[in-house]
């Protein structure tokens, strides 16, 4: 049996900011006030986190699962399952 970890990641910066999570390297905007809820299942190596910035300095925060799985959710949806649905969905352009 897997212990658990649940934390929450929320943006009180002045700017949106970025997560990173890996190891899909799925990238996902945070706007300033928002916040997602990590669960990390895992035997003995917890997820880790990272705080880094792109070439141009806006933050990115990155979530590395351990040895277990990590779920990373906004608005009780699964990031993952947001970013695959946004893909899937034509960009409408202006005419």
């Amino acid at each position: 049996m897997g212990r658990q970890n649940q934390f929450v990641i929320t943006n009180r910066m002045s700017k949106s900011l970025t997560l990173n999570i890996e190891p899909e390297g799925a990238f996902f905007p945070l706007a300033k006030g928002q916040e997602v809820l990590v669960t990390d299942i895992f035997q003995s190596a917890p997820v880790s986190i990272t705080l880094d910035s792109s070439d141009t300095g806006d933050p990115i925060v990155s979530i590395w699962p351990g040895d277990g799985e990590v779920k990373v959710e906004k608005d009780g949806v699964d990031i993952l399952e947001l970013i695959e649905s946004e893909q899937k969905t034509p960009a409408h352009r202006a005419g």
